[in-house]
């Protein structure tokens, strides 16, 4: 078991600035805290000069719950830079925490950290942006927490670890951060804190202005999200839950506004074996091979990136017009998919029907994907440039709808027995179809032998006359 940290400072090194001129005078050797073979304070410090530096940002102390500590230390230990480490803080830290909406396992509040996350790690002035507003996902029922309920922000330790480049950066701005956990005092639930981004999600960003965002804009903001997906799959990381509703967008300079892709909460290693025991998502979002019985994988994604495409496409989420309901899923498991629009590009749509193949192993990998999208992004911006972009003509396929079928449910929910169900139903039809086609092969042969029959007997009545 990890000791508690030994923080024993000497009265000389009263600062980070002060660390950094003296470590380079003593030789690596083994921290009594992270046991890694880093540089000393200076010959009286106990610990590294990280374990130290965690001691001076990192001010809230310990969760009091052993699974939480071991986790949080993990991040702020091995991962030497900024970015990726995470800390546990006080709910006393946030203010004017308002309920926004309910996921398919938590609740979502709007809050303000007073503190603020740390957003310059190297620099001891400014090292938190303070009274910043946050998102507080509070996970359902994680009172007894366990490794499942820290899934999430497991797979974002991941995801960082792996994504720096040579100089150990930080590469990656596709994909939504987290800064940590929380826990409510009064249920005992596990929150976890992530940015809050202003400009919603990209169903929010589609309905809001539909005709007014132009193609070259819509395929620019593909290819960020596309270059996410990449991202994510290079770590070996299946999203798993991969639809419009955790597509968000941040905010930049003079307003622009660029798309990450967030919520991780069921994601998973794709190297990871054993068996989902239960399925969740949006049944749109999810390939048929899954309804089927197959395991998630980086194609599973991919469908739902097709499914994104004709939302941008179309200003309408797909199937918002039926019940999302064991008739749904056996219809996608037979090849129903969104219709086409007459208008769009030719490229755009076979790209899209691409993402929906029946079979995963011909759907595009990410890298390609990306590929293909970059060189409409590019022809589109020559369009621009030559004063002929593409038109988005207004007709009754396209543009949001105000109000979606009551049935149509666009919130991750658990699944498998309604699946199982459409499973069942699908192979009962499919058997009494085959029983039929079998019944009228029988009469047509019968059919065909009786004439057969009577024409042998009319010849043999003329061969007698």
């Amino acid at each position: 078991m990890e000791q508690p940290i030994n923080f024993s400072l000497s009265n000389n090194a009263t600062s980070i600035q002060l660390t950094q001129n003296i470590e380079s005078k003593y030789k690596k050797s083994k921290c009594n805290e992270c046991n890694k073979r880093r540089k000393k304070l200076d010959k009286g410090h106990k610990v590294c000069h990280v374990c130290y530096k965690i001691k001076i940002v990192y001010k809230y102390g310990s969760s009091g719950i052993d699974i939480i500590d071991k986790f949080i230390r993990k991040t702020q230990v091995k991962l030497v830079n900024g970015i990726g480490k995470m800390e546990f803080v006080p709910y006393g830290q946030f203010e004017d925490i308002k309920f926004i909406a309910e996921g398919g396992f938590s609740k979502i509040y709007k809050a303000t950290w007073i503190d603020g996350p740390v957003i310059n790690y190297h620099n001891k002035k400014n090292i938190r942006n303070k009274n910043c507003t946050i998102v507080l996902k509070k996970i359902n029922g994680s009172k007894n927490i366990t490794s499942k309920e820290l899934n999430e922000l497991q797979i974002f330790y991941d995801f960082s670890s792996k994504h720096r480049n040579g100089s150990n950066s930080y590469i990656c701005n596709n994909v939504g951060k987290y800064y940590g956990i929380t826990q409510d005092p009064d249920s005992q639930d596990i929150v976890i804190i992530m940015p809050y981004y202003d400009s919603g999600d990209l169903i929010y960003y589609i309905t809001k202005d539909f005709y007014n965002i132009n193609w070259k804009i819509k395929l620019g903001n593909l290819e960020s999200i596309a270059l996410g997906l990449v991202q994510i799959h290079e770590a070996e990381i299946i999203h798993r839950d991969f639809h419009s509703g955790n597509i968000f967008f941040n905010k930049q300079k003079h307003n622009f506004e660029t798309p990450l892709i967030g919520d991780l909460g069921i994601s998973k290693s794709a190297t990871e074996s054993g068996v989902d025991n239960e399925n969740y998502g949006i049944i749109p979002f999810m390939a048929p091979e899954i309804f089927q019985g197959q395991k998630y994988g980086k194609a599973s994604d991919i469908y739902g990136f097709g499914m994104i495409m004709w939302e941008l496409m179309t200003g309408r989420r797909p199937f918002w017009d039926r019940n999302h309901d064991t008739e749904l899923i056996i219809d996608i498991c037979d090849g129903l998919r969104p219709p086409i629009v007459t208008n769009a590009p030719e490229d755009y749509v076979e790209l899209m029907k691409e993402c929906w193949n029946s079979d995963p192993e011909k759907r595009p990998i990410a890298t390609d994907l990306h590929k293909k999208i970059n060189i409409m992004v590019q022809k589109e911006s020559k369009n621009h440039d030559n004063n002929s972009p593409t038109e988005i003509i207004k007709s009754s396929d396209i543009g949001p709808v105000t109000i979606n079928n009551p049935g149509a449910i666009y919130k991750s929910r658990p699944l498998s027995a309604m699946i199982n169900s459409a499973m069942s139903l699908r192979s009962s039809r499919n058997q009494s179809i085959n029983l039929q086609k079998v019944k009228s092969q029988i009469i047509r042969r019968k059919e065909l032998n009786e004439n057969e029959d009577t024409l042998d007997y009319l010849t043999k009545e003329l061969e007698f006359e």
